[in-house]
């Protein structure tokens, strides 16, 4: 048997590192049965259709009871609403009584043409929803023939193609140490729920299930996205020392290298429920207010009136600490009814080219930032995202200068100092970087975008998984050139991507010269713990070396090493 030591690369969804065995964990197929029913018969399989569905919500309900975060109550809500929605109900008795189909093949048929009408009318979202209403099918018909999938030993790591929300949560209840899955974006519902419940996370490292043996000794490190088969003694006690990240003193400490350089923190979060994560883990504040995100499950974006009431929310439950407003950022993976569907989201109709577009939903989301920033004057930042040329500077600016005069005029309070900043994402926006630092307060890195376009890779797209690396030299070159440009401007900049969240890559960005970094909250306890425990010429070092090397893999090497 093989027992060297190899590393798998994946991107991190949840920091932590934790050392057990590997549990390749394959969703049970349920048999369904075949043929039709006798006359005689459809009466009873009406009756165990009935009491398996009655079933299933009493056990989603009861999981329900069990959490109190409201991202796990959510998605379990929403799942409750499939098991009882009436129309299917309806339907899965139509297949039994008209076609004399037994319980579980007429359960199986309605939720399949259920999907495939997902697929039909929302291309962009059906896999995520996919994977959950086949969980849902699959577990109704699991508990109709009494078939369950085996009980995975406490303290192991799940290694899996995919998993749905329920099974993450039935993972964590019986205690596993971290998750590993082939498929799966940043912010799939399974992932948000391994966050929520705090389960060290690594996603897309492609053929896990079939390179990994079956209870073989792992190491995972949810921060970088790394994971380790038949990792070294040594290795094993590195990540022993490690944590989760969630101890109780992490939000007292410093934000201070060994030596002394200060840093800063924030927080990148969408919904209100998230602030006591971040007050948790001491942020600085929020760097990324993703003001979309709040208004995902409805479908369309909010009103003035509630779009107030949210941002008066944030900025009264966040003490004296700056909030960084970004403008609606829908598109891409991020989709509303608001308009035809594109064949390529991400290079299409979104952000900032959705809301010139759309001058009113802009000038309504002004109106409701600024008429709270009145109230809390120098707190409220305004970012602006997927700019790519200088003439949606020009107009967002006229737009954001029309708002705030009407406001005066009207006898509104504005803060009328109100920095104006924009998302670094696109590569030519950072091609020209000289010029746009002339029009702006300051800069955001946005370096998950910022990678999928200058490699020319989806970051959604799982058969590509692998040359979408944020580690690429060519990222850490232009993140470079862009730092320069606002030292020579003397603006700020900082970094809300996926990269800050990483421990050895925010050590690298701080050695290049960023030294506000902003995540989602449960990342910034072990950035933290990383940045406090090097000294800064060890991160200039790291980030020297970084911009000498050619290829993904050598920059990999350098940080899994640092």
């Amino acid at each position: 048997m093989e027992t060297k030591e190899q590393k798998f690369y994946g991107d991190p969804a949840v920091p932590g590192t934790v050392v057990g065995k590997a549990h390749i964990y394959r969703r049970l197929q349920p048999a369904i049965t075949e043929g039709k029913v006798p006359k005689d018969q459809v009466e009873e399989q009406l009756v165990r259709f009935h009491n398996v569905l009655d079933l299933a919500e009493k056990e989603l309900r009861k999981l329900s009871e069990s959490y109190s975060n409201s991202e796990t109550e959510e998605l379990l809500d929403a799942q409750i609403e499939i098991v009882s929605d009436p129309d299917l109900r309806h339907k899965v008795e139509e297949e039994i009584k008209k076609n004399h189909k037994p319980a579980d093949a007429a359960i199986q048929e309605v939720f399949d043409q259920y999907i495939k009408l997902l697929e039909v009318r929302d291309a962009a979202e059906s896999g995520t929803r996919a994977i959950e209403i086949t969980d849902i099918r699959d577990r109704v018909i699991q508990l109709l023939n009494d078939n369950e999938n085996k009980q995975i030993a406490e303290g192991t790591v799940v290694v899996a193609r995919e998993l749905s929300p329920r099974e993450v949560i039935e993972f964590s209840r019986q205690e596993v140490k971290g998750l590993v899955m082939e498929q799966a974006g940043d912010g799939s519902h399974a992932v948000i729920l391994a966050r929520s419940l705090k389960i060290p996370t690594v996603v897309r490292i492609a053929q896990a299930c079939d390179c990994i043996p079956q209870n073989s000794e792992v190491a995972l490190d949810g921060s970088s996205g790394t994971l380790i088969l038949n990792p070294l003694p040594e290795r094993n006690e590195q990540f022993d020392e490690c944590t989760t990240g969630t101890e109780s003193d992490q939000s007292t400490q410093k934000n201070k290298t060994a030596d002394g350089y200060p840093f800063e923190l924030y927080a990148n979060i969408g919904f209100r429920d998230e602030l006591k994560g971040m007050h948790d883990t001491g942020a600085c504040g929020i760097g990324l207010l993703r003001t979309e995100l709040a208004y995902l499950d409805s479908g369309r974006l909010g009103s003035e009136q509630d779009q107030q009431m949210f941002y008066r929310h944030i900025l009264q439950e966040t003490d004296d600490k700056p909030v960084t407003i970004r403008l609606f950022d829908t598109g891409g993976d991020k989709m509303f009814d608001i308009g035809p569907q594109e064949p390529n989201p991400n290079l299409g109709w979104r952000g900032i080219r959705f809301l010139l577009d759309e001058e009113e939903t802009l000038k309504q989301q002004l109106r409701a930032i600024f008429s709270v920033a009145g109230q809390y004057p120098g707190r409220i930042r305004l970012l602006v995202p997927m700019v790519s040329c200088l003439e949606e500077m020009v107009r967002i600016k006229e737009v954001v200068n029309s708002v705030s005069e009407d406001m005066k005029a009207s006898g509104l309070a504005v803060d009328e100092n109100m920095d104006l900043g924009i998302m670094v994402e696109v590569p030519a926006v950072a091609a020209q970087i000289n010029s746009f630092v002339q029009e702006v307060d300051f800069l955001s890195i946005g370096t998950n975008d910022l990678t999928q376009y200058l490699l020319a890779a989806d970051r959604g797209n799982d058969r590509i998984s692998a040359l979408y690396n944020q580690h690429h030299p060519v990222v850490w070159s232009f993140i470079d050139n862009i730092i320069q440009a606002g030292q020579t401007a003397d603006i700020p900049v900082s970094v809300c991507g996926e990269l800050a969240a990483d421990s050895a890559g925010a050590c690298a960005l701080l050695g290049l010269g960023i030294s506000t970094l902003s995540m989602a909250p449960a990342s910034i306890p072990p950035v933290r713990k990383k940045l406090s425990s090097h000294r800064l010429q060890e991160m200039q070092e790291l980030a020297k070396k970084l911009l000498e090397q050619n290829t993904a893999a050598e920059t990999n090497e350098l940080l899994t090493k640092f």
